[in-house]
């Protein structure tokens, strides 16, 4: 009695859902999943819940990656239907639990081997990809395929056309390298099952359960039961329905899962449920226009964007934390999983705030939940691992927009408990090197990706400082956060006008802006300029104000596409050097309002909402990274967008829409409306319950926006937006070498600069140790031997000063003199033509500027050395990281001249596999004859990326640091 209960108690929710949908005209006709499953928008066409645990869709690919969500447009090949899929991720996971239909022999090969498999063709024609609802036809078995879903289960009706026998497959082992699993048949119509897998999420859990409307004739397991087939009789019943619930705590979770959500094989009535789900959320944006392939695109974008989070939390409210023990959460504000917070941060949570807020504050409670199990906030969650993913703690200022908007819906002691969350995860924590940051900036020999991290670092703090305000801290740590929160500033050259990396305290050389290299996160100089939104002003006058602002941005639109350096997948729709495939761009069309040329602003906008989204499959230019390629789209087209999000205003662009309303519920509407009396090609004023605003936007529930529309861009009214300033009251710049070289041959001229600041500041500096006199750099000076050099900036006459910084000077070792005979990569060059006899060793962290990087070719070096000094062997220090295609080389051979007369080659091989997953270091040792004076090498390259690698057949990089003579 208790099941069934359960089970009306799932119905009722149903009638509920289905008795809305005919209240208001159905929006779920305009959302078409097959958007962004081509090219690299990587997302799946299969059917999900907003929210939801469970997205249940075909697995066409099972690797590559343009293989992440495991389905590609292109393909024509399915190995099944699973249960988690990621939706426009950059790294390839999830698709657990996958079930494949089958007819005649079966087999437990997948085929992808070319012998025979029990993966199908299917007919492209026949695919429906619909909200909450997929369907194919898998051509070889012909067996109809359809899916849908609830909140924790997957629903997969197969119609046999032409058999009276059938069978399924379950298949534990696909994609993931499987850790543990168990598979047992509980009853003629239930199996269950667990799968602990690795992949990009170290420990993932998944457990199951499935229960058959049709009862199992007979079974086979393959020999460690990681898959089982199950055969059919079909006579008279051509459909077999399965219901599959999931659950990360265990099998128990799994069953009342399923109990729960139990729709007894009423397969129409779980797809209805769906829709219904998807209209009641899709429908707090109303929409009013005449075209429909533009609602087509807004409600696939507004639907890609409830992809996640993921539901992660059973029925009877228990869930897997990220110290992977099992917990018990709460029913108003459930565990949720799937934090792509360098990405959403920008846009997807503020929509989800402005949109969504009850769902907005169940996210921001899971991340303080997680913080609370692990001691820091997540960066990229996944399955209760922690993947530390991209850069930044970006959890934090996905929580100061909440609290900007919403503080209202969260208790003093939770506002006082995410708090203390924040400052735990930046000052007792070291993820993107915090404490070598809050010394003024991060060197390339800190952290790779040194520039970006330190803009991003400084966004964090500035979160920090808002969260801290609301929650009633003290003045000084505010100062204190919004004081690191300007160390961004550090690394603008004013001499190159771009943000730059600087090592051993200097800004790098053989500086190219359009370079994409280890000092920037999937980006160049020109993508990340404007990268530190959180202090528009701080920027603006760094450029020195409007006008120059303005023209930066000219010419970062305006400029040709052509990059140089590593070649980065990410990088795409490409305006200029703006690259609104990747997130670090998406607020900088934007950002001419604070010029006073709005409208270009809205050019921008509309360019790129017109050619870069699309409703094609390909209809996506980049990854749609977790809903922020889409909420850029969401915003953008409703006429506004969140520049800065730790600020409560928004930044209009150019309104896509004649009418629309954002309906919440238990809240007052917000009515926006287009006049287009005098045109439609410009917005010329924005009336906000009838006043005009200038270029920000300020949204209160209930509010009346009228956009008046022009024909011309003379016809803007629309005043410039003066962005905020952050007063911290004591940033001061830090000090740099100016001149003086690290690595020198008989002496270095050293000088220090420090820039910026506007009172007068000198630079104090100490020779070899902390403890010595402390002298002001008036002038330059000579150093002959290796020196450690401590120095300050300080208000002149003060005590007011910068962090000391630390900077290494040394004389090139004696008696070797280096020919290359191979070009290294510019972006990775270690300092240049000598940096592998520099002394200066590499970390494990290849971006560490002191690595020398060549790309698909042999290595070819040419040693002379000073026979008085009796070298006797020679150490030649190699990186393998295989996950950054970097590998040891095959062999090193070598041969040496004595007296004129050469040897001949010999070789030593590497001695370790290529598959090994943790990076490391290995030196190839090479002995030397006596009286040799040259010494020739040759790192052999590998060839190509191994087959078995997600970068099959590319180029591998070779990596050497240094050369050490050993007498």
């Amino acid at each position: 009695m208790m099941k069934l209960n359960k089970s009306l108690l799932f119905f009722g929710g149903i009638v509920c859902c289905l008795t809305f949908t005919f209240l208001s005209a159905q929006v779920t006709p305009y959302v078409d999943t097959k958007i962004g499953t081509d090219a690299h928008g990587h997302t799946f066409p299969g059917a999900a819940w907003p929210f939801g645990m469970v997205q249940c869709s075909p697995d066409t690919r099972l690797e590559g990656w343009d293989g992440c969500s495991a389905y590609h447009h292109s393909d024509s090949i399915v190995y099944g239907f699973s249960h988690t899929h990621l939706s426009g991720t950059g790294v390839p996971d999830y698709a657990d639990v996958l079930i494949m239909p089958g007819v005649g022999k079966a087999v437990f090969n997948n085929g992808s081997d070319g012998t025979e498999g029990y993966r199908s063709p299917f007919d492209k024609s026949t695919e429906q990809c619909q909200a909450g609802y997929y369907r194919c036809l898998l051509t070889k078995p012909d067996i109809e395929v359809e899916l849908a879903v609830t909140p924790r289960t997957g629903i997969q009706q197969y119609t046999f056309k032409n058999s009276d026998q059938g069978w399924i497959i379950i298949d534990l082992s696909h994609r993931d390298k499987l850790v543990a699993h168990n598979l047992s048949i509980y009853n003629s119509g239930e199996i269950g099952g667990s799968r602990i897998s690795r992949a990009w999420a170290k420990e993932q859990h998944v457990y199951f359960r499935t229960k058959l409307s049709l009862p199992i004739l007979r079974h086979e397991f393959n020999e460690d039961s990681s898959k089982v087939i199950l055969y059919f009789d079909l006579k008279g019943k051509r459909k077999l329905v399965l219901q599959t619930a999931i659950s990360a705590v265990d099998e128990v979770g799994a069953k009342k899962n399923l109990e729960k959500e139990w729709i007894n094989f009423r397969f129409e009535t779980a797809r209805k449920a769906a829709v219904s789900k998807w209209e009641e959320m899709l429908q707090r944006v109303s929409i009013k226009d005449q075209s429909e392939n533009n609602k087509k695109i807004f409600y696939t974008s507004l639907y890609h964007c409830l992809m996640a989070p993921c539901l992660f939390q059973d029925v009877d409210n228990r869930f897997r934390g990220m110290d992977m023990k099992i917990h018990t959460g709460s029913a108003e504000a459930p565990r949720y999983t799937v934090f792509s917070l360098w990405d959403t941060y920008r846009a997807a949570h503020p929509l989800y705030q402005l949109l969504y807020p009850e769902y907005n504050k169940s996210f921001v409670i899971s991340m303080l939940g997680m913080s609370e199990e692990v001691g820091r906030l997540p960066v990229w969650e996944l399955s209760a691992n922690e993947t530390f993913c991209m850069i930044g703690s970006h959890s934090i200022p996905v929580i100061a927009n909440a609290l900007i908007h919403g503080r209202e819906d969260y208790t003093e002691e939770q506002i006082q408990r995410l708090y203390k969350a924040c400052r735990k995860t930046l000052f007792e924590n070291n993820f993107c090197g915090q404490e070598n940051f809050r010394n003024g900036m991060l060197s390339a020999e800190n952290e790779g990706e040194s520039v970006s991290k330190t803009i991003e670092n400084s966004l964090d703090y500035r979160a920090l400082a808002v969260i801290a305000e609301i929650a009633g801290a003290s003045e000084d740590e505010v100062i204190r956060a919004n004081t690191f929160s300007l160390n961004y500033k550090n690394l603008f050259n004013p001499l190159s006008g771009f943000f730059q990396a600087k090592l051993n305290q200097k800004f790098v050389s053989a500086f190219v802006p359009e370079e994409v290299n280890q000092h920037y996160t999937e980006a160049n100089a020109w993508q990340y300029l404007f990268g530190a939104h959180h202090d528009i002003k701080g920027i603006m006058d760094l450029f020195g104000g409007e006008k120059m602002t303005e023209k930066k941005l000219d010419s970062l639109f305006g400029r040709s596409s052509t990059m140089s350096g590593r070649d980065q997948s990410d990088i795409t729709g490409l305006i200029g050097q703006y690259a609104h495939g990747n997130e670090p761009s998406h607020h900088v069309a934007y950002l001419y309002n604070f010029t006073g040329k709005p409208a270009k602003t809205q050019t921008l906008c509309k360019k790129i909402m017109t050619e870069l989204y699309t409703s094609a499959a390909d209809g996506l230019c980049g990854n749609e990274d977790c809903g922020q390629m889409s909420a850029w789209y969401v915003f953008s087209s409703m006429g506004f967008y969140p520049v800065n999000p730790l600020e409560k205003k928004y930044i209009l662009g150019y309104p896509m829409f004649d009418e629309f309303w954002i309906k919440i519920p238990d809240k007052k509407p917000i009515h926006f409306k287009k006049l287009k009396e005098q045109g439609n090609n410009y917005l010329s004023v924005c009336k906000v319950n009838g006043y005009s605003t200038n270029s920000c936007l300020s949204i209160n529930f209930g509010d009346e926006i009228v956009y008046e529309m022009g024909s011309d861009e003379k016809a803007i009214k629309i005043s410039p937006c003066i962005p905020g300033s952050i007063h911290p009251h004591r940033f001061i710049f830090a000090p740099m070498v100016f001149l003086g070289n690290q690595v020198f041959e008989d002496s270095t001229l050293v000088s220090f600069r420090a820039m910026g600041q506007s009172e007068p500041t000198e630079i104090k500096y100490r020779l070899n140790s902390i403890q010595a006199e402390e002298k002001i750099a008036r002038t330059p000076f000579v150093i002959k031997e290796a020196s450690d050099i401590y120095f300050r900036n300080c208000i002149r006459g003060t005590e007011n000063c910068s962090a000391l910084l630390k900077a290494v000077f040394k004389p090139l070792p004696n008696g070797v003199e280096l020919k290359l005979n191979t070009a290294y990569a510019n972006h990775y060059s270690a300092g240049g033509e000598v940096a592998l006899i520099d002394g200066m060793q590499g970390s494990l962290d290849f971006h560490d500027g002191y690595w020398q990087g060549y790309q698909g070719s042999n290595v070819e070096i040419e040693l002379k050395l000073d026979t008085s000094m009796h070298y006797k062997k020679c150490f030649v220090r190699c990186l393998q990281n295989q996950r950054a295609w970097i590998f040891l080389p095959a062999s090193v051979d070598f041969r040496s001249s004595v007296s004129g007369s050469i040897s001949s080659w010999k070789s030593v091989s590497n001695p370790h596999s290529q598959q090994t997953e943790q990076a490391f270091v290995h030196e190839f040792e090479i002995p030397i004859d006596a009286g040799v004076r040259l010494l020739e090498l040759k790192l052999n390259s590998i060839g190509q990326v191994p087959s078995w690698h997600v970068g099959a057949g590319d180029k591998p990089w070779i990596f050497v640091d240094e050369i050490r003579m050993i007498k």
